[in-house]
């Protein structure tokens, strides 16, 4: 008897390849489709994270102080958020990420998950803010070229951020206020003269120059530092600074926080086309100042509300409205006008400043945090008097001035994010 032998059977070995083909292509479509939704939605994340940051960057007022808590700081902090999302980019790099000002949203307290307002119905004083960024119609490729039956995807991403204490900062400028025992009243106005004599010529009152980097820099390093170029950070309590002697050339830096531009070459610039632009000051009005001023602000009255006020209009430096007379008032430069200063996105007028031991010699350490409000220019010439507002430690709460730096100590406050 002979034996039936089933010769193999190729056609359906090729049916089940082509099966197991389909299948294979198939899992690695909806993989790599996946894998496009997962990079997209990264990369909103990181839209979202940036917009928090900047817009809480944004959240400075006392809200102790009548006034000073606007509408305007909300308006800031949204302007800024959606400034920094637009900066970044979603699906692998080729597509710009948007936050639009309906997703910028505001608590007066952290609420996991919970509602946040619009900048139309939120307290001005809130110190929480929420960004989310948003991308609609993300079409599967590979899915859709497999004839499945999946429709665009939409993604979110969502961000909380508010000022937290830091370990360290930057951002802050090259003044030290002289620590004094029992401290200073929030208001209280400090007082430095220039003088010429000796060659340790300094200013001479509540505050000093200080050197972040003693070793290197001088004069050309103080103006940089005071123009917002060339930041020295991981600045926090204990560092060493030395108290470096006069710095009159470092008026055209120190006049910028006022929107006063020096004329000549290579002089820093409010043209953002330029290579020595410097952020435009939000207000330049300048104090002490006398009438047809109201309200008249005498030497030594806090002048705090009222530059809020003036923030809030973009008000500029008016020469006939400043206080100071003779040498002292010999104020030199292009004051903007209020068009420019509508520009500046934060108050380069309130600084955070260490504190120093002004009695300790040249070389001294931080021994703590001020917020300052700078109230008036420099002078030509080595004459006339720099008036600060002390607004408190930069570390409260509630303090008006922010920094950059990295969040998690008792330096201070930083944007920080909370969710």
């Amino acid at each position: 008897m002979r034996a039936n032998i089933t010769k193999p059977q190729g056609g359906g070995i090729a049916i089940m390849v082509a099966l197991s083909l389909a299948v294979l292509v198939g899992f690695a479509g909806l993989v790599l489709d996946l894998g496009r939704l997962y990079v997209n939605r990264s990369e909103l994340q990181t839209s979202a994270d940036a917009c928090a940051l900047a817009a809480a960057a944004e959240l400075v007022c006392d809200p102790a102080l009548a006034g000073a808590c606007t509408a305007g700081i909300l308006l800031d902090a949204e302007n800024a958020g959606v400034l920094a999302a637009a900066r970044n980019n979603r699906d692998f790099q080729a597509t710009a990420a948007v936050v639009t000002t309906a997703d910028v949203r505001f608590s007066m307290n952290f609420v996991p998950n919970g509602a946040y307002l619009t900048r139309a119905t939120a307290n001005p004083a809130s110190k929480f803010v929420m960004c989310i960024a948003r991308a609609d119609g993300i079409v599967p490729r590979f899915m859709r070229a497999l004839n499945a039956n999946i429709g665009p995807a939409s993604l979110t991403a969502t961000a909380v951020a508010t000022q937290s204490p830091s370990q360290n900062s930057c951002e802050v400028i090259p003044l030290g206020v002289c620590s004094k025992s029992g401290g200073y009243t929030v208001g209280a106005w400090l007082h430095s003269n220039f003088t010429s004599a000796g060659n340790n010529d300094d200013l001479d009152g509540s505050f000093r120059w200080v050197d972040f980097t003693p070793n290197a820099g001088g004069n050309s390093e103080i103006r940089d530092q005071l123009a917002g170029v060339n930041q020295v950070c991981d600045l926090q309590i204990g560092s060493p600074v030395q108290q470096p002697g006069q710095q009159q050339g470092a008026k055209s830096a120190y006049n910028t926080h006022f929107g006063i531009y020096p004329n000549g070459a290579n002089a820093y610039s409010p043209d953002p086309a330029s290579p020595n632009y410097v952020q435009p000051a939000d207000t330049g009005y300048a104090y002490p100042n006398k009438s047809p001023a109201t309200t008249i602000i005498a030497i030594d009255t806090s002048a705090y509300a009222d530059f809020v006020t003036r923030a809030g209009r973009n008000d500029p430096f008016i020469p006939g409205e400043y206080g100071v007379s003779g040498p002292g008032g010999n104020i030199s430069g292009n004051p903007q006008d209020s068009s420019v200063l509508s520009l500046g996105n934060r108050s380069r007028r309130l600084v955070t400043v260490p504190m120093i031991n002004c009695a300790g010699g040249r070389d001294v350490t931080i021994d703590a945090w001020a917020c300052v409000l700078m109230l008036n220019p420099m002078s030509n010439g080595a004459s006339g008097t720099l008036y600060l507002e002390y607004r408190g430690l930069a570390t409260d709460a509630d303090s008006p001035c922010t920094t950059s730096g990295t969040p998690g100590g008792f330096g201070p406050l930083v944007p920080v994010l909370v969710q």
